[in-house]
């Protein structure tokens, strides 16, 4: 728990096909500096072994919208203005809640593209991979199999690594996964991010290697932001920045950033 009460409360929002326990060395971290820390489960998600019928179906239609609206609930049952970190589509995640409530600082890792921003990459379709053919997407639920992690989600991890992301890996929203696809197509749509509405300083931290999200895409929105962003390159490292071999690295630029 913390205590230091100057230091303002951490929510963590994790990316697709996932649930909180894929932030459980950030959340360590975070602790170990005195923070107290969150890591959000977003609605619908669950082990993938859980799963029924019914399960599935509620999480294929859940949208961006439902995400948010939970983040922004929990927010503002908060008494100060929390850090939220978010990896992937849940870096998406805290930009889209920071434009709708007050926020101390923005921690974006891997994130996914925002509205106007055309995330789509020959990389990208190879990692998504057979959920790009799942028709209608918006009411089927998306998963990762393990070439799928093996070649975009953590291409420069260890093997010991890739199987652990594949064990706690569970479905996720055609529905979202169809609007974050489209959105990068046009300038509207939900996964658009009002930029002038989100006042908190913003870090951007990105791997030279990532496949899904490539460092081009971070930089786009490092841009966005203008003064209010710090744009940093992790060589070598890929989408998984949440956890393994690059970890540490971003550890230390988080905590240089937040303590500066």
């Amino acid at each position: 728990m913390n205590t230091e009460h100057s230091k303002p409360p951490v929510l963590l929002i994790h990316g697709m096909w996932a649930t909180s326990a894929v932030m459980q060395e950030v959340k360590a971290a975070f602790e170990e500096k005195g923070y107290a820390v969150e890591a959000l489960t977003l609605p619908f998600h669950q082990p993938k072994s859980t799963y029924d019928k019914a399960g599935k179906a509620r999480l294929a239609r859940a949208s961006l919208q439902d995400y948010v609206d939970f983040i922004v609930a929990r927010i503002r049952a908060l008494e100060v203005a929390p850090i939220l970190v978010g990896h992937s589509m849940g870096a998406l995640l805290a930009q889209l809640v920071a434009a709708r409530v007050a926020c101390h600082r923005l921690v974006l890792l891997s994130s996914a593209a925002p509205g106007g921003i055309n995330g789509w990459s020959w990389s990208m379709i190879r990692t998504l991979g057979r959920n790009l053919l799942l028709f209608p997407l918006w009411r089927r639920v998306t998963q990762l199999r393990a070439a799928n992690i093996r070649y975009g989600v953590a291409n420069s991890q260890s093997a010991a690594t890739q199987q652990q992301i594949l064990e706690l890996a569970t479905y996720e929203s055609g529905m979202a996964t169809f609007q974050i696809g489209v959105g990068g197509l046009f300038r509207g749509g939900f996964s658009r991010v009002d930029t002038d509405a989100v006042r908190c300083p913003v870090l951007v931290i990105g791997g030279s290697d990532d496949r899904i999200t490539p460092f081009k895409i971070q930089q786009r929105i490092a841009a966005m932001y203008g003064d209010r962003a710090q744009l940093i390159k992790i060589p070598g490292a890929c989408h998984w920045t949440v956890a393994g071999s690059y970890f540490p690295k971003i550890r230390t630029v988080m905590f240089r950033w937040l303590d500066a």
